[in-house]
């Protein structure tokens, strides 16, 4: 009977019970090469018995030694990239946390079931001892939702709240490396976004697949906040998106004239928090999510 062994780390975090937690699973050669030996079947059976928001499967690649192949499960749900989990997988690899799927040094690159390849590596700063971990990713283009959907959107998330929100802004994304299709919402500088209580049911009714709701912060060592729902995915909050922060970076980086490539410190103020150094290369249209990651647990499974 096979045997897989695997690590739990929480990405976005420094703590062993913040930011959003991943299960990162080393699969043999050619695993998920064509002929795909490790079915998706197994992987959804195996995303549902860890119970963890993510599960990242890794196999090394057949035609290029540098490269290992990268599937993404929360049980039934597959979504074509994840950015916490990529973050959670750079740190297994360059820690040689899963030995069996080889030496990967400061620098990764991984493949997508798309065929996407995103480049990835640690990051020690000049002055301090704390590793970080970065993923480099497109951005994505936000558009202005029109007056009536404004109105609507506004509708849904107040009733969601259960009482009137200040919506100041919102606008649409398509992500870049998949088809998940993103609602961000400004609300206004009075509301407190880590305190809101929402029924994630009801902002079903904005027909998103991801609701981002984010604001600006009072405190000067932090520029924005925010939350991220997904109900319609199967998850009513996303403890820290990093695909989220695709439409969120340049978007704040846009309205507050940021310089490029100029690196803003966020936080995700979801109830297991994450925080984030991002920038925006506006030359590129890539966007740089730079965060910690702590380990939390390794074993092994048998099927």
């Amino acid at each position: 009977m096979p045997t897989f062994p695997y690590v739990i780390i929480n990405a976005f975090t420094r703590t062993s019970f913040g930011g959003n937690p991943a299960v990162i699973i080393a699969l043999p050669p050619s695993s998920l090469s064509q002929p795909q030996t490790f079915s998706e079947e197994t992987m959804i059976k195996t995303s549902l018995a860890f119970a963890q928001p993510m599960s990242i499967f890794l196999s090394p690649s057949p035609d290029d030694s540098t490269l290992l192949d990268v599937r993404f499960y929360n049980g039934t749900f597959a979504p074509p990239f994840c950015g916490h989990g990529m973050l959670a997988a750079v740190r297994a690899l360059c820690t040689n946390a899963l030995p069996s799927l080889g030496q990967f040094g400061s620098e990764v690159k991984l493949r997508t079931k798309a065929g996407t390849i995103v480049s990835a590596c640690s990051v020690t700063e000049s002055g301090s001892n704390e590793e970080k971990y970065e993923i480099v990713l497109p951005a994505t283009t936000f558009v202005t939702i029109s007056d009536v959907e404004m109105d609507r959107i506004t509708s849904v998330v107040s009733e969601a709240a259960g009482r009137n929100v200040q919506v100041e802004y919102a606008a649409e994304g398509e992500g870049k490396m998949g088809n998940r299709k993103y609602l961000m919402i400004v609300v206004g500088p009075d509301e407190n976004i880590g305190n809101m209580k929402l029924d994630t049911d009801v902002l079903r009714k904005t027909s998103y697949g991801t609701n981002i709701i984010t604001n600006l912060t009072p405190n000067d060592d932090q520029v924005f906040v925010s939350r991220v729902f997904a109900p319609a995915e199967g998850i009513p909050e996303d403890h820290v998106c990093g695909s989220a922060h695709t439409l969120l970076v340049p978007y704040w980086a846009t309205r507050l004239g940021k310089k490029n490539q100029e690196e803003m410190y966020v936080r995700q103020v979801s109830q297991r928090e994450g925080e984030l150094w991002v920038t925006w290369d506006q030359d590129k249209d890539l966007v740089r999510l730079k965060g910690h990651a702590k380990f939390f647990g390794k074993g092994d499974f048998t099927i």
